[in-house]
């Protein structure tokens, strides 16, 4: 959270990550600790990184749902304000009765049920999973970013816009290079397999 959304205040006093109860979290600073975790695994299980990770983000789905949900409980990360039937007042946003879009739900079903299913029907579903390892871990990023980038549509900013994006949807930007890095790097050994 402080790298992603508060780089100036972590600078400024290190000390800062300590302090648990001032901070927040931030999903793309927490795909950075489960990547170094995993990696950190394999290296110590002997276990190839890409193979735990395809494995992994089958289910990593079902805790961003989650997270969603403990957002929407929290009265926090709510959307834009609207005119529409399903808008709900968040008492938190300072700007009294007007109803905003529950956009922690919308992600809940985008980045949490729908990228769930998806990850279940590629795993069970396709022949390639098992012989291009990091594919589907390059397919979850992309397809995570998207649905993160699309929900972001109807999330009030939570900080300061990069370049007129949300900072959820700047970052996502990087998730998809290296998620189609990832598929590139899954076929090509696939094709390098076929030729031996």
């Amino acid at each position: 959270y402080f790298l992603l959304y508060q780089p100036q205040t972590l600078f400024a006093n290190p000390l800062v990550l300590f302090r648990v109860w001032e901070g927040g979290m931030a999903s793309h600073g927490g795909f950075i600790g489960v990547t170094l975790a995993i990696w950190w695994w394999s290296k110590r299980r002997q276990v190839p990184l890409l193979q735990i990770s395809d494995l992994i983000v089958t289910t990593c789905p079902l805790g961003l749902m989650l997270g969603r949900f403990a957002n929407f409980a929290n009265g926090e990360l709510w959307g834009k304000p609207t005119t529409e039937k399903r808008g709900m007042i968040f008492e938190q946003t300072g700007g009294g009765v007007l109803p905003r879009h529950p956009s922690q739900l919308y992600e809940a079903g985008l980045e949490g049920l729908l990228l769930f299913m998806y990850m279940q029907w590629r795993f069970w579903g396709s022949e390639k999973t098992p012989t291009q390892s990091g594919r589907l871990s390059g397919e979850f990023l992309i397809a995570y970013a998207l649905a993160r980038s699309l929900g972001e549509m109807f999330r009030e900013p939570d900080a300061g816009l990069i370049l007129g994006l949300s900072r959820g949807t700047f970052y996502s930007l990087f998730m998809i290079v290296a998620g189609v890095a990832l598929i590139a790097y899954a076929s090509r050994g696939k094709a390098l397999q076929r030729k031996a």
